[in-house]
Parts: C-alpha cells; structure tokens; sequence
C-alpha cells in the first residue's frame, strides 16, 4: 500500500491530474523506472508466475534498466532438488540453452526457480543485479 501512494504521489508531480487516476492495485513487476541498475526481465516480467506458454517464447534473458551497455556475462537457473540441494544450469551470456527450457519445463506446478546474472557494461564495470525469482504454473 505504502509502495502505491508513494508511486501515485511521485505521478502526482510529474502531472498533478495522474494522482486521481492512478491504479489502486499496480503490477509493479511491469514497471521499470529510469535509473538505477540493471534489472532481469524475461517474457515481461521480473519475477512471479509464468506459464508454459509464457516459457515457450523466452529463448534469452533481458535486462532492463538505465545502463544501455550493459551485457550478461554469466547466467544461472537454480531449483531446489528432490533433496534440497541446489541443482540447475549455467551459461557464459543471456541466452536460454535447451537444457535449461527443459528443465524448467519440466518442474512440477508450483515449483521455484531463480535466475541470477553477472553483468559488465562497455566500461567493464559490473553491476549487481537482484536475482529473479519465478513461479512455474505449467
């Protein structure tokens, strides 16, 4: 709620009409706010649930975010095993490979998964970006 009036107050200045028609409930995971570091995206979203179908048009992970340059260099998509150990995959950039689809296709409904990167700009300067965490609904 907090995160609500704060973003219709924020609206509120930029144009003062945008306070009165701001959302009551707004999917924040769908906002990306210029500045700050980049941010992991993948079918439109930077966490929660996502769909079969929503997995099947993803074939890399995006970032967003205000550094234009900025590029993956180390991808990985972790999953808690049948024992609870971390088990998953790992790339050298942003694109899924077939045994991570798979995998993740795979889970049963309801399962977790997070996705963690490295990033460096042109610059070479990495950047922290928050792993995402996803829902898998099949």
């Amino acid at each position: 709620m907090f995160t609500t009036v704060l973003l219709a107050s924020c609206l509120s200045l930029i144009d003062p009409s945008a306070a009165h028609t701001a959302p009551q409930h707004l999917a924040l995971d769908a906002i990306v706010l210029p500045g700050g570091p980049p941010a992991i995206r993948i079918a439109g979203q930077i966490g929660g649930e996502i769909t079969a179908a929503q997995w099947r048009t993803v074939s890399a992970v995006d970032l967003v975010g205000c550094v234009p340059t900025a590029r993956i260099t180390a991808l990985h998509i972790c999953i808690k095993d049948c024992e609870g150990k971390d088990a998953g995959y790992t790339a050298k950039e942003g694109t899924l490979t077939s045994a991570m689809k798979t995998m993740v296709a795979n889970l049963p409904p309801g399962t977790s998964f997070t996705i963690t990167v490295r990033v460096v700009d042109s610059s070479g300067k990495s950047w922290e970006v928050q792993p995402a965490r996803f829902v898998w609904k099949g």
